[in-house]
């Protein structure tokens, strides 16, 4: 029996083995079939194979009667020979592969050798063919074996002179619903079939789910034997949502972990929402929706932006300090500290009033009582008086009765004091909250700590009970800017006989390309300045160009952008009208006229050389209206020199006359002619891709070994940058190989992960592997373009002349242009070759003045501005002369600045690279209504907004959501403590950046903990967290003259802390201190400066983008509800700026303090996640928090907590 068992397992045993063989065997076959099928697809592509070129001849041959045309899509039907026949595919006449679902059901019968009517399409400027269908199949071979080669190609031979039927084609619109989402192809259910359909080769204007209703816009057979005249699909063109709605305004009705629902019958996706936009139940927003069927919902949500947030429960000052709500109770159903007004004879027990304790300077003590008092017969118990919030850093300590949670009692109608000691600490108010405990029930009182900085603000403090008062802007600011408009439109009217000054240099008269003035047009002008109301200029301008209420697009391209740098420059002259004199006059400095102008280098916008000041003799008869420029040539610290035509300056004998200034417009010019030309220059599919276009060859054949190195045609190529991440190097492998057509790539480069550092490698890369290549690098500032050149130079690959830093005549006056980087700077002549004798000038250090196109443009890498590069536009460079354009920062240019540089790429072989941030700072528009018409918006924002572009977690699980031919985010982030990047981490870059500094043994890590005695006292709080939040509560203020805010007590308190680091070792230039309002960049500098302290970097957001500090103190200015509404809906400040956030608290290495309202702050998500995130790491220091942020302690089921006293 036992045997019998054996042998019976023995044989199961083998039947398992040859079962798993074989499966074996079949996955190898699928393997091999697979491969083959590969390799004939290469050779079908690559035209390897000699017949594909027979087909195509004897298909495209000239035909009489047909429908043939070699400038169109072509559709035939024709007879062909199968040579070979895979599991899944085949091959016809041994050049047209089809996919066995074409033969549907006749799949069974085809064979090797037999006759096949196939229906084919091939796109006009394709040499590629398919089969769309097999029709027929006739067998020639009847017998089991295979037909000789000699044959098939008989038959081949035989078929050749067959000629095909053509048919017409034409584009119809197929409506479907997609039943399935596949990372890279969508399965879309239609009348006619069940489609299958790549991603990579259609156009499609959304990230699509399953549940969507689609239309497929198709490219089908015309067959007139149909009624509808439609015959088979031939090929899938785009898939578009079947209905859209744009700008729906939607309410948030719910909220999940990853998903939520707006107005009951649409859902969306939180991949959707903006990043460091946190959405709340009742939020309004605005929505484009498709249509779907997923039950209940019919609509998605596919894009989103915040319009309105639900008004939250603001508190404002009152009487003592406290807050006032509405309707007699408090948001958690307390009762408010207002209601004061009952007689004692109505309760039982009576406590003093809030308590408001003011100070005229810190480390200042005083002593306060509240009195309770007992109003009936009984003894009433105090069983303890317990502290809320944090007493880590509390100003308030009772003393008497000694121990808090000592009980007492209270006899019948009598009274006792409560004696509190209270220690000004840190400037601004805040507000101490305790309650008194009773068997039965709690009263709740508070004390406000008030510390000011001088005697008489701590009178004024006392003699008006609500300071908080605030210097609002005011109608004399607003009635001052509109009369600065009419005067700017009256000096643009003026019309006269001017008298060019001396420029520069010699103009030239033969450039090769002449760029226009493009001049504002009159209408433009006169109604933006004229309007009496802004709502009557918006409507006006509007109403003169439709384009800015549209959308942008291919067709309002170039008149949209044209009018929004129209606007930007009128702003720009109305800003100029601040240097204009009624009255003044000249002293002569040598060769030059000069005009003193106070306050010059504070002033904004910047003079620079070659702007003009006309000088209008204000007492002229009527004979003579002549007005004559001078040409500024050098500006100094308080003062500016100028040259006049020879006949005004010689007579000029200390005469007043009135003075206009006037900018340089040729910037303004270049990015006009830029819009102009670029359409024609990139095209639709540069500028609004909507599909991924491959090349046929890759630019490079490169790829990346097991070890991360460069391999190319077998060859190992060394990275010049031994230090390069994982990442990074994947980046510069994407753009070597440059597989995208006409298309940018991007770097998306969040703080810190080395993005310049990325783009300086592919520089050299680029000029190594590709020897004919030519490189522009564009950036947005000059100091930019120095930190490019300087890590050029550091890498220590290229000489003089290998790459040449293009830089202007007015940094090189200005002495701007760093020592190091001399013998590398060329300013430009851009006379045409030949017309002109050579002028160029070598300087001692090494710089090459007035160079022109025989020498510029030479280089293999020419390095400048945006602006500056734009030059070259009128030096006649051949086509196809620069290959490749890099743009460092691109994030910070205008769409228009961008694109200047990029009208001088090659069409054919070139390439762009954008590398940048789109959540951190824009490009500065003083305009505002073309800021809220996207004018600040850039290239690389916009881009990232377009479908190949947007992040598809699916498609691409590896690459942070981006197609790797397109985009590369950089993750691996250099520069902070984990504790300090973890909150722009997860409000900005969906929590994926990766902390490469060490929190405990690296440099950073060591200096924060030298400066624990200045931190506050936790025992929670990991000794390697770096971030806190200074609450302050105090006056902000603007004067008559700026709408500008200060905070002096805020100032104060960060003054102090630089103090307290200062003692600590460390020094100026390792602090930064940063703050919105220039105001306070001032106020605070003078603190410095008064207190003959060496001062640290104190700047601007602006100032410190690309920058970082090993400390950061942040001062966020604002400290009122007053303005409140405005500063979210025109996102001024910190709040409701989510990128002038991210950049504010993205700069320090290992310690950030921020100094801020918390009560004003909350109100914004960023804000309020960033508080809560010091607060739950006990990082909180300063005022008290928001009721939200409260840490009370538990009530007993039988207990009531009540802000006033209780009744019998």
């Amino acid at each position: 029996m036992l045997s019998f068992f054996k042998n019976l397992w023995d044989s199961m045993d083998a039947e398992k083995q040859k079962r798993l063989l074989a499966e074996k065997l079949e996955e190898e076959q699928r393997h091999l079939d697979t491969e083959i099928e590969k390799e004939e697809n290469e050779k079908i592509k690559k035209g390897e194979n000699f017949n594909m070129q027979n087909v195509l001849r004897s298909i495209n041959a000239p035909q009489n009667g047909t429908l043939s045309s070699n400038d169109a899509d072509k559709c035939f039907q024709r007879l062909g020979v199968i040579t070979s026949l895979k599991s899944n595919h085949g091959t016809i006449d041994h050049a047209i592969f089809f996919e066995i679902e074409a033969a549907g059901g006749l799949a069974s019968e085809l064979k090797v050798g037999c006759h096949v009517k196939y229906l084919a399409y091939q796109q006009v400027h394709s040499d590629h063919i398919k089969v769309v269908q097999i029709n027929e199949v006739s067998e020639l071979f009847w017998d089991e074996s295979m037909p000789t080669t000699e044959k098939i190609e008989q038959q081949i031979a035989e078929l050749r002179n067959e000629k095909p039927t053509f048919f017409n084609t034409h584009q119809r619109n197929i409506l479907g619903l997609i039943m399935e989402r596949k990372p890279s192809a969508i399965v879309v259910d239609t009348e006619h079939k069940l489609m299958n359909i790549n991603l990579d080769t259609i156009e499609i204007d959304f990230i699509p789910q399953a549940g969507d209703r689609v239309y497929i816009c198709c490219n089908v057979q015309s067959d007139e034997h149909f009624v509808n005249r439609q015959g088979e699909i031939l090929q899938e063109v785009s898939v578009h949502p079947a209905r859209l709605l744009k700008q729906e305004k939607c309410e948030v009705r719910r909220l999940n972990t990853d998903w939520g629902v707006l107005n009951n019958d649409c859902y969306f996706t939180l991949d959707v929402v903006p990043n460091a936009c946190k959405l709340d139940v009742g939020d309004i927003v605005l929505a484009d929706l498709i249509e779907c069927e997923r039950d209940p919902y019919i609509w998605r949500c596919v894009k989103l932006s915040l319009l309105e947030r639900k008004s939250p429960q603001v508190t404002t000052p009152s009487k003592a300090g406290t807050t006032s709500s509405k309707a007699g109770t408090t948001s958690n159903g307390e009762i408010p500290s207002d209601m004061n007004s009952r007689k004692e004879s109505n309760h039982a027990i009576t406590v003093s009033d809030d308590a408001r304790c003011i100070f005229s300077s810190t480390f200042q003590t005083k002593r306060i009582e509240m009195v309770i008092k007992n109003n009936i017969e009984r003894n009433m118990r105090v069983l303890s008086i317990d502290f809320l919030g944090r007493r880590r850093d509390s100003q308030v300590k009772l003393v008497d009765p000694e121990h808090d949670n000592t009980a007492f009692e209270i006899p019948g109608h009598s009274s006792r004091a409560l004696v509190f000691e209270v220690e000004s600490k840190f400037y601004g108010e805040s507000r101490e909250f305790f309650v008194i405990k009773f068997e039965k029930f709690r009263v709740k009182r508070s004390i406000s700590v008030v510390v000011c900085e001088t005697e008489v603000e701590a009178e004024a403090a006392l003699a008006q009970p609500n300071h908080s008062t605030i210097n609002g802007l005011n109608g004399g600011v607003q009635n001052l800017r509109q009369r600065s408009r009419y005067y700017a439109n009256q000096v643009w009217s003026n019309k006269g006989e001017v008298i060019p000054g001396v420029g520069l240099a010699t103009k030239r008269r033969f450039l090769s390309l002449r760029i226009a003035y493009y001049e504002v047009p009159e209408r433009l002008r006169n109604a933006y300045l004229t309007s009496t109301s802004r709502q009557e200029m918006i409507d006006s301008v509007e109403n003169m160009f439709p384009c800015l209420k549209e959308e942008l697009n291919i067709k309002n391209y170039t008149i949209r952008f044209q009018t929004l740098v129209f606007l930007e420059e009128i702003e720009y002259f109305v800003n100029f009208r601040n240097y204009d004199r009624e009255r003044a006059h000249f002293t002569r400095d040598g060769e030059f006229l000069s005009l003193t102008i106070e306050n010059l280098s504070e002033r904004r916008p910047s003079l620079v050389i070659g702007d003009t000041v006309r000088a209008i003799n204000p007492w002229s008869n009527d004979n003579d209206k002549r007005s004559y420029d001078g040409v500024i040539h050098k500006v100094l610290f308080n003062r500016i020199l100028l040259k006049f035509n020879e006949g005004f300056q010689s007579k000029y004998n200390g005469e007043d006359f009135r003075l206009e200034f006037y900018y340089s417009r040729f910037s303004f010019r270049k990015q006009h002619f830029a819009v102009n030309r670029i359409i024609k220059h990139l095209g639709e599919p540069f500028l609004f891709p909507s599909r991924v276009h491959t090349r046929e060859e890759p630019q490079l054949q490169i790829e990346l070994n097991s070890d991360d190195n460069l391999m190319l045609q077998d060859k190992h190529y060394p990275w010049f940058n031994q230090m390069l991440n994982p990442i990074q190097k994947r980046a510069i492998r994407n753009i070597l190989r440059g597989e995208a057509k006409n298309m940018p790539y991007v770097i998306f480069g969040p703080p810190g992960t080395g993005k310049t550092m990325t783009l300086v490698e592919t520089m050299l890369q680029l000029i190594k592997l590709i020897p004919s290549s030519r490189l522009l690098i564009g950036t947005p500032s000059n100091g930019s373009a120095d930190l490019i050149a300087t890590r050029l130079i550091e890498s220590k690959q290229l000489q003089p002349g290998d790459f040449v830093r293009l830089v202007s005549q007015n940094q090189i006056e200005k002495e701007l242009v760093p020592e190091h980087l001399m013998p590398y700077c060329a300013t430009v002549d851009m006379a045409a070759d030949g017309t002109c004798d050579d002028s160029m000038i070598v300087t001692e250090s090494g710089m090459k003045l007035r160079c022109q196109m025989k020498y510029l443009g030479r280089h293999r890498m020419t390095i400048s501005t945006c602006t500056t590069l734009g030059n070259f536009l009128q030096m006649g460079f051949p086509t196809g002369h620069f290959t490749h354009v890099l743009i460092d920062e691109s994030g910070q240019c205008t769409e228009p600045e961008v694109i200047v540089p990029l009208c001088l790429v090659s069409q054919t072989r070139g390439q762009v690279i954008l590398a940048g941030d789109p959540h951190q700072l824009p490009a500065i528009v003083i305009n505002r209504f073309a800021t809220d018409r996207g004018l600040s918006i850039s290239l690389l924002e916009r881009i990232l907004g377009r479908t190949p572009y947007l992040r598809d977690v699916m498609r691409f699980p590896d690459t942070s959501g981006f197609d790797p031919r397109l985009v590369t985010k950089l993750l691996y982030n250099y520069r902070s403590l984990p504790s300090i990047l973890n909150v722009y981490s997860e409000l900005f870059y969906d929590s994926e950046l990766r902390p490469m500094v060490n929190e405990k043994s690296s440099r950073e890590a060591e200096m924060l903990k030298k400066l624990d005695v200045l931190l506050p006292l936790s025992e929670k709080r990991p000794k390697s967290h770096g971030i806190f939040f200074y609450g302050t509560r105090s006056e902000n203020k603007q004067e008559s003259d700026s709408p500008s805010w200060f905070n002096p007590l805020e100032a104060r308190n960060v003054f102090l802390m630089a103090i307290k680091l200062y003692r600590q070792g460390i020094q100026p230039e390792n602090i930064g201190i940063i703050t919105p309002y220039l105001k306070q960049v001032k106020h605070l500098r003078t603190l410095f400066i008064e207190a003959d302290i060496a001062m640290p970097k104190i700047g601007s957001v602006e100032e410190f983008q690309g920058q970082e500090r090993d400390i950061i103190l942040i001062s966020t200015v604002r400290s009122s509800h007053k303005f409140i509404n405005s500063d979210l809906r025109h996102s001024l400040g910190f709040v409701q700026s989510a990128k002038r956030m991210n950049v504010a608290i993205s700069r320090a290495r290992y310690l950030m303090f921020i100094f801020g309202n918390p009560h004003l702050l909350y109100l914004d998500h960023c804000w309020r996640s960033c508080i809560k995130y010091c607060v739950d790491n006990e990082a909180y220091l300063g005022c008290d928090l928001p009721d939200d942020f409260d840490s009370r302690p538990e009530l007993k089921k039988d207990e009531t907590i009540l802000d006033q006293d209780v009744s019998k």
